[in-house]
């Protein structure tokens, strides 16, 4: 493997960890948050069914206030959501799926190789090959849009020129 290709890669893997991380973490605070809130309306029910004075218009508006805090969180949840996916879509612009018969003698196209490239056409190309009753899968790395440490089967290079175009 190239050192530009494990740099993709590398750079690729890295924007995924980050944002795994940002959206655990994310997701977290609103874990936090839901069960403090939870917390609250327990002892709120308690209160009111233990016969405690409590002031119900207080309550609502507070858990009023609440509500509309977690919603602001699902949305800011949300936007990095989309965000993040959008950066994926950015480093694997280019992506293409050729189906194809290994054998002459199957039918069903059940092979298929899969060009997943950054927008200079560098990336890998993954192949899944079955013949007979064996499925086996192949890793290439791609670079400007052709061979790089390995030869590509025309079916593999057939799906790079289709995620280029």
């Amino acid at each position: 493997m190239t050192a530009e290709l494990q740099g993709t890669l590398a750079l690729i893997i890295g924007i995924v960890g980050i944002v795994g991380v940002v959206l655990a973490i994310v997701a977290l605070v609103i874990a936090a948050r839901t069960a403090r809130w939870a917390g609250r309306l327990r002892r709120a029910e308690q209160a009111l069914l233990d016969g405690e004075p409590v002031d119900l218009v207080e309550f609502a508006v507070g858990m009023q206030a609440r509500m509309e805090r977690l919603e602001i969180d699902g949305l800011h949840l949300r936007d990095e959501v989309v965000s993040a996916l959008g950066t994926l879509d950015v480093l694997l612009r280019r992506r293409s799926i050729v189906r194809f018969d290994a054998n002459d003698d199957e039918e069903g196209r059940r092979s298929a190789s899969l060009a997943l490239l950054d927008r200079n056409g560098s990336g890998i190309v993954i192949s899944a090959v079955h013949a007979g009753s064996v499925t086996s899968v192949f890793v290439k790395d791609v670079l400007r849009g052709g061979a790089g440490s390995l030869a590509l089967t025309h079916e593999e290079q057939q799906a790079i020129t289709h995620a280029l175009r």
